[in-house]
């Protein structure tokens, strides 16, 4: 069956002496993996429409139960110069498909990832600064729409507002449950009790969260707040700081290993923290 479909490119390989492997996401079939012969040939009719980041028109003879498609035709929709013109940006973008290959399978469809995909990129390539926001926002949300969006609103015990929680305090996150604890109702026994751990430091939240729990900043649960309910379009005004965002993305990174246990790093997120200078 002769198939056409909207895609963004996750992945491309070399394949045998001329070929291309490539893996989309698609707007009608999710993650979807096609063979694109001849594709590495000097003039070959795909051009740059198979490299990664690219948001394109695919057509396919697409047969069920075969795990190689046949891909036919590639056009580039959109190219994306700034996101490929700078390293920072480029870091992110190529972060945000590397997460979404590795939290997908093939062919299941799901409208709404696509189009956080697209919107996600499409704000990266027009945002002005702060572009690690848009990872981090990408990853919460995601995830929230793999059905496992947590719940940052209010303490999941005696239900407090997380606006009406005192700004310099800690709380915790159920990483489990995607739920949060106040730290009376931590402190008190109302909710299971854990040990403690200073904000930011990646070994103690992790030995912490082996029993589903991190405690955190209530500036990290708002930051977690804003990133999953603020329009895409704002993202990039967030002024985050170096320490709040890492212990962000400490969060984050324990919140996913919770429900996605195969999860490995994230090479080009991991990449652009080496070469990004601090900034308070």
């Amino acid at each position: 069956m002769i198939t056409r479909t909207d895609a963004v490119v996750l992945k491309s390989m070399k394949y045998r002496d001329s070929s291309k492997i490539v893996t989309f996401y698609s707007r009608r079939f999710g993650k979807v993996k096609g063979i694109a012969k001849g594709a590495r040939q000097m003039k070959s009719k795909f051009g740059a429409a198979l490299e990664p980041l690219s948001a394109v028109s695919l057509i396919l003879y697409k047969k069920d139960q075969r795990e190689l498609q046949l891909i036919s035709q590639c056009d580039v929709l959109k190219t994306y110069k700034n996101i490929h013109s700078e390293l920072e940006r480029m870091a992110v973008g190529l972060s945000i498909i590397e997460l979404l290959n590795q939290l997908t399978h093939d062919e299941e469809g799901n409208d709404a990832l696509y189009s956080l995909l697209v919107q996600s990129l499409d704000e990266l390539e027009r945002a002005q600064k702060h572009f690690m926001n848009f990872f981090l926002a990408f990853e919460l949300r995601c995830v929230s729409v793999l059905g496992f969006m947590p719940s940052l609103d209010a303490c999941k015990s005696c239900g407090k507002k997380l606006d009406d929680l005192v700004a310099d305090d800690s709380a915790v996150f159920q990483s489990a449950k995607g739920a949060i604890l106040c730290s009376r109702c931590w402190q008190s026994g109302t909710g299971p009790r854990g040990g403690t751990l200073q904000a930011g430091q990646r070994g103690a939240l992790e030995t912490f969260a082996n029993e589903g729990n991190v405690r955190v900043s209530v500036g990290v649960l708002k930051g977690l707040q804003r990133l999953l309910n603020a329009p895409l379009e704002s993202i990039g005004s967030l002024d985050l700081g170096s320490a709040l965002g890492n212990e962000i993305d400490g969060t984050l990174r324990l919140y996913l290993r919770q429900h996605f246990e195969d999860l490995r790093p994230i090479k080009s997120f991991d990449m652009l923290k080496q070469y990004k200078r601090p900034t308070a």
